[in-house]
C-alpha cells in the first residue's frame, strides 16, 4: 500500500514539474443536460494506450468552467489515479481560427457593400424618375402646349413610369432583407471573434486524466464538466379551439448558450433542478416588534437580465419552379415529437428525442417538450370597477409539475397575445385569458351620491353620513347562452372613525371575502340570449367632518 502511495505522489509531483508534452485527444461532446442558469457537458474520446502509466488530456474550449466539478470516466482495465481540470502552457494559439473569423467578416463585409452600392443605384433610378414627374408637372414642353397628347403617347409614358418604379421597388425588397441578414451575420462573427480575442492566451483549457493501464488496449474516456453561460426557459403555447370543449397545451424550452462550444449532433436534457452552489439552509431570528424609525434612504440600482429580444431573421430561400406531384396532403397538421420524462426524485428533466445542434452565439433556440389536451372550464370574467372589458377565461388544472414561464395564447387558430404562468404543481388550477369580448355589455354607475340631512333639516354636526348606491348593468347580446363571474366590492374601513352600515346588496353575490379579500364579492351569472341582469349595491358612510373621505369611486 505504501508503494502504491508512492507512485501516485511521485506521477502528481513530476506532472506538475515537468513541461507539458503529452497528446492531447480528439473528443467530442455527446450528451449535454442543461439546468436554468448552466449545464452539464459530457466529453467522449476513444484511445489506443500502452501498458503503464498514461496521462490523458481532453481539451475543452468553454469559456468557463467550474473546476469542481470535473469528473471522468475510463472504460478499459486499469485503475485512475486522479482527475483534475488545468490550463497547460502551448506553443500554438488561435491565430488560425482569429484570422479565419476576419476572413469571413470582410467577405460578409465586401458583399454586402456590393448589395448597397446596388441599393444606392436603385434610389437614384427611383429619384430620376420622381424628378421627371415633377418636371412634366411644372414645365411643359413646347411641342404639348400647342397641341393636346395622343392617347398612345400618355399611355405609354404612363406604362414606363409604372414598370420603371414596380421593377425598381422589387428590387430593392428583395435587396434589404439580404443586407439585414448579412448584418446580424457580421455582428454574431464580430462577437464571436471578440471573445476568441478575449481569450487569446497561449494556454489551452484540458481536463487531465491520470490513468494506469494493465495492458495495450483501446480505451473509452467519458469527462463531465459544468460550463456556465448556458440556460433555458420554460415557453407554453395553449391553443383553444372556437368549440370550447378543450385546449391544447404544448409547453417549449427556449435555450440560449454563449458557453464558447458548440453542441453539434448532442443528446440534449434539460432539467428543472436547482443546481446548489454556496446555497445554506435556512436560519430563523427572533420576531421582534418595533416602531417605525426615521433612517437615511437609500437608493440601489438594479441590472436586468434575460434573453434578448431581438430576433435573428433568417436567410431568405431563392423560390423555384413548383414540382407536380401526385402526392396528396393530409388535411391534419404534424404534432410535436414529445420529450421523454425523467423523474429524478425531487425533480424531473426532459430528455430530447433526437440529436440537436446549438451554436454557441447570442441566438435563441426553442425546442418543444410535449403537448397534451387540456380539459377546461370557460366562463367569461368581469372587474367593471376597474374595466368595462369582459374577458374569456379558461380555467384548467396541472396534472404534472409546471415552471413559471411566457405563455402564448391562441384562440381558433389565431394569435391573440401573451400572458404568463406562473409555476403550477399537480392538481393546482391556472386561468388562461383568451381576449376580450365585444358581444357582452357591461356598465358600472354610480346613481345616489348625497349627503344626509339631520333631523331638524339645517343644523350641522361634527360627523357627515353619506348615502352612495351603485348599479352594475350586464348584458348578453350574443345569441348563446353565457355565464360570466363579475367581482366588485364593498369599501372597507380602515380606522374606527369611519363606520359603513346600512348595506344593501340586490341580489346577493354568491361568495363574500372572495379569495380571503375582505369585502370582495363574487356573483356567478348565467345569461340567456339577449338577457340584461343588474346588482344594486347601496350603504351608508358615516365620518368625521374634518378629515376627507379617500377612497370612494
Amino acid at each position: 500500500m505504501k508503494r502504491i502511495y508512492f507512485f501516485i505522489s511521485t506521477v502528481l509531483l513530476l506532472s506538475a514539474s515537468v513541461s507539458f508534452a503529452a497528446e492531447i485527444i480528439p473528443s467530442e461532446i455527446k450528451e449535454v443536460t442543461l439546468f436554468s442558469n448552466q449545464a452539464l457537458v459530457t466529453r467522449e474520446a476513444f484511445q489506443v494506450i500502452q501498458q503503464g502509466f498514461q496521462e490523458l488530456l481532453l481539451e475543452v474550449d468553454a469559456f468557463r468552467v467550474d473546476e469542481d466539478s470535473v469528473s471522468a470516466k475510463v472504460f478499459g482495465e486499469g485503475e485512475i489515479l486522479s482527475v483534475q481540470f488545468k490550463e497547460i502552457a502551448t506553443t500554438e494559439s488561435p491565430q488560425e481560427n482569429i484570422r479565419s473569423l476576419e476572413r469571413k467578416i470582410k467577405d460578409l463585409k465586401q458583399s454586402n457593400r456590393k448589395l448597397m452600392d446596388e441599393k444606392s443605384v436603385l434610389n437614384k433610378q427611383e429619384q430620376f424618375l420622381d424628378a421627371l414627374i415633377r418636371f412634366s408637372e411644372v414645365q411643359i414642353p413646347k411641342d404639348m402646349q400647342t397641341r393636346f397628347p395622343e392617347s398612345k403617347d400618355l399611355n405609354q409614358t404612363l406604362d414606363f413610369l409604372t414598370s420603371g418604379f414596380q421593377k425598381i421597388n422589387g428590387q430593392k425588397q428583395s435587396i434589404e432583407p439580404l443586407i439585414e441578414v448579412k448584418n446580424e451575420e457580421i455582428k454574431i462573427l464580430e462577437e464571436e471573434l471578440a471573445a476568441l480575442r478575449k481569450g487569446d492566451k497561449k494556454t489551452k483549457k484540458v481536463i487531465e486524466i491520470l490513468f494506469d493501464s494493465r495492458k495495450q488496449q483501446k480505451i473509452k474516456i467519458q469527462a463531465s464538466y459544468i460550463s456556465q453561460d448556458a440556460l433555458w426557459h420554460p415557453l407554453y403555447k395553449v391553443s383553444v379551439p372556437l368549440t370550447l370543449d378543450e385546449a391544447d397545451l404544448t409547453m417549449f424550452s427556449k435555450i440560449l448558450q454563449k458557453t464558447g462550444e458548440d453542441w453539434k449532433k448532442i443528446g440534449l436534457s434539460v432539467s428543472n433542478v436547482i443546481p446548489l452552489k454556496g446555497i445554506r439552509l435556512p436560519l430563523l431570528s427572533t420576531w421582534i416588534l418595533d416602531i417605525p424609525r426615521p433612517r437615511t434612504q437609500t437608493f440601489q440600482s438594479a441590472e436586468r437580465l434575460g434573453f434578448g429580444k431581438k430576433a435573428v431573421r433568417s436567410a431568405p430561400t431563392a423560390g423555384g419552379d413548383e414540382i407536380e406531384t401526385d402526392f396528396q396532403i393530409t388535411e391534419e397538421a404534424a404534432e410535436f415529437a414529445p420529450a421523454r420524462r425523467k423523474e429524478l426524485g425531487f425533480s424531473f428533466e426532459y430528455q430530447i428525442p433526437h440529436p440537436v445542434d446549438i451554436e454557441s452565439r447570442d441566438k435563441e433556440t426553442i425546442l418543444p417538450l410535449f403537448s397534451k389536451k387540456v380539459k377546461g372550464e370557460f366562463f367569461y370574467y368581469s372587474v367593471p370597477k376597474r374595466s368595462n372589458l369582459i374577458y374569456l377565461v379558461c380555467k384548467a388544472s396541472a396534472d404534472k409539475e409546471l415552471l413559471s414561464g411566457l405563455l402564448n395564447v391562441y384562440f381558433g387558430n389565431r394569435f391573440i397575445g401573451k400572458t404568463a404562468l406562473e409555476e403550477k404543481k399537480a392538481g393546482e388550477a391556472f386561468y388562461v385569458n383568451l381576449g376580450a369580448d365585444r358581444e357582452i355589455k357591461v356598465k358600472r354607475e354610480k346613481i345616489t351620491d348625497k349627503v344626509k340631512e339631520t333631523f331638524f333639516g339645517k343644523l350641522e354636526r361634527d360627523t357627515l353620513i353619506r348615502e352612495l348606491e351603485f348599479k352594475i348593468t350586464v348584458e348578453n347580446i350574443k345569441d348563446k347562452p353565457i355565464r360570466i363571474k363579475l367581482l366588485d366590492a364593498l369599501p372597507v374601513s380602515g380606522t374606527d372613525k369611519i363606520e359603513i352600515k346600512d348595506v344593501k346588496i340586490t341580489p346577493e353575490p354568491n361568495e363574500k371575502d372572495y379569495q380571503n379579500k375582505k369585502g370582495v364579492m363574487l356573483w356567478d351569472l348565467k345569461l340567456a340570449p339577449s338577457e340584461k341582469k343588474e346588482i344594486d349595491i347601496a350603504f351608508v358612510v358615516s365620518y368625521p367632518k374634518e378629515f376627507p373621505l379617500t377612497g370612494i369611486y
